[in-house]
């Protein structure tokens, strides 16, 4: 198991757009991917869980991979959370 904090940075958090491309970057891996916050813990292959985190810019959330791609997972989602979801701000 990989346990990461990582703060989202991108302008309008967890939005409809920023969630789908998350769950997209998930649902490429077999391993169990969650997102944490505020001791809420979801599946992050769920959309409607992962907007359910309400993730505002600045929010420290943790994401927790266990499975046996764990570690290319987790490099692919915050990855995909550093570049800000792919928006320019």
């Amino acid at each position: 198991m990989r346990i990461e904090k990582i703060i989202i940075q991108n302008k309008l958090g967890l939005h409809a757009r920023a969630s789908m491309k998350l769950i997209n970057v998930a649902g490429r891996f077999q391993s169990d991917i969650f997102i944490q916050h505020d001791k809420i813990k979801t599946d992050a292959k769920d959309i409607l869980n992962v907007m359910s985190l309400a993730a505002n810019k600045g929010t420290e959330i943790e994401i927790i991979t266990e499975g046996p791609d764990e570690d290319q997972a987790m490099d692919a989602i915050i990855a995909l959370i550093k570049d800000r979801f792919g928006e320019e701000e």
